[in-house]
């Protein structure tokens, strides 16, 4: 057996795609094994090659396998046979307004800029002109950008117009694109979730070439799962690109909500900033688009994963609003402070028997409150029976109650 058959009999054993350090320190593969794998890949037919090039002068690619792929499609279908299917058409529906707000807090707050559901109502409402904090400025760029992306088709001139919109008033003198350029005229860093500097974005003169090829990409014809995973593709190919000095991050998120939207309209995509944001997720984010980029660019790593918290959020949602009927059928109404609490209890990480605490629940939710406001908000819940509660070394301690309300 080669290294090559060897390396995809553990891809297929395995319920996860392994990254380069699994294979040399659990399968004692060498570097040099690894090297000549990454080399195979690109001869190999179940990896699909896509027509976006890479520095190298390869071409991105991922495994074309159901158990990379069929996330994108359960999630989908997952929603369409639930309550959420009175929002499968939503482009021309009011509910857009509410995701494009979560997804603006999320991806803002991905970067460390934080904001509230509220806070962004607000602005929404408010003249540019009467903005001077700014954070302010910041959140009322994105809902101008989101706005443009509804209302316009994705061309180079208006993904030019889109970053001005993000990023107008935002950026120092450095950042700034000389005139006449649409994209960066020097290097620039590649930085993690701790900023720490993790590669180069590719050579500035290849940009308008490479840039070409993603909008190409875009524009071509693609197959129902081709599209669910384009609006992916395009978010990995911007943050490899990284076009500008800054606002790539940003960009990449929009320009995938904007494929999903003007191409591919599926409700369970506009669910992925909010599923970045928390500090487990957030570190597999960028730990995944690493691994993706160590290993020769092969985005199966970054497909995997964003399959995988697309499906977990859909599942979510469609719990949260399974509850939010069942209570309504029984003429309960959440405020949007258990609203918001409903939400954060679904999603938070648990492990063992299921059971959390308070703090737990300050740690996922970013939020900075007293001990008794959490308290309160959760034994609201527990009262409504969502939660069970039990005491532990005097301590609550709070689980989902799973079966009461038939929860995936």
């Amino acid at each position: 057996m080669t290294n090559y058959q060897k390396f995809k009999k553990i891809c297929n054993e395995l319920d996860h795609y392994p990254v380069d350090t699994e294979l040399i320190y659990k399968y004692e593969f060498t570097r040099k094994d690894i090297n000549e794998i990454h080399q195979d890949k690109l001869k190999d037919i179940e990896y699909l090659k896509l027509k976006l090039n890479v520095q190298s002068g390869n071409q991105l690619l991922y495994w074309n396998n159901d158990k990379i792929v069929m996330n994108f499609s359960g999630s989908q279908d997952l929603i369409r046979n639930s309550v959420m299917n009175q929002f499968s058409d939503f482009r021309d529906s009011e509910i857009l307004n509410g995701f494009v707000f979560s997804e603006i807090e999320s991806s803002l707050a991905i970067e460390g800029v934080r904001s509230t559901r509220a806070k962004i109502e607000k602005l929404n409402k408010t003249d540019y002109g009467d903005l001077n904090q700014f954070n302010d400025i910041i959140v009322k760029n994105m809902l101008l950008g989101y706005e443009f992306v509804k209302n316009n088709d994705i061309t180079e001139d208006n993904i030019f117009k889109l970053y001005n919109i993000l990023s107008k008033k935002c950026l120092e003198d450095d950042e700034q694109l000389l005139s006449g350029n649409l994209y960066r005229h020097d290097e620039v860093n590649i930085v993690d979730g701790a900023n720490a500097v993790v590669d180069k974005g590719v050579d500035w003169k290849l940009l308008p070439k490479l840039m070409n090829e993603l909008i190409n990409y875009i524009n071509k014809e693609k197959t129902y799962e081709e599209h669910l995973i384009a609006s992916h593709v395009i978010h990995f190919y911007l943050i490899y690109l990284h076009p500008y000095f800054d606002y790539n991050g940003r960009m990449a998120r929009v320009m995938s909500f904007w494929y999903n939207i003007k191409h591919s309209p599926s409700l369970s995509l506009l669910l992925v900033s909010e599923a970045i944001n928390n500090k487990i997720h957030k570190n597999g984010y960028y730990n995944v688009i690493l691994n993706s980029r160590n290993a020769g660019n092969d985005i199966t790593y970054f497909l995997e994963y964003m399959g995988n918290i697309v499906l977990k959020y859909s599942k979510i949602y469609i719990n949260f609003y399974n509850i939010q009927n069942k209570l309504k059928g029984n003429g309960q109404v959440l405020n949007r402070a258990i609203e918001i609490a409903l939400k954060y209890v679904l999603a938070i990480p648990v492990t063992g028997d299921g059971y959390f605490g308070w703090k737990d629940y300050k740690e996922f939710s970013h939020d900075d409150f007293s001990k008794q406001y959490y308290l309160k908000l959760l034994n609201a819940l527990a009262k409504l029976e969502i939660l069970i509660v039990r005491e532990h070394k005097k301590a609550k301690l709070f689980r989902l109650n799973i079966d009461k309300w038939d929860l995936f």
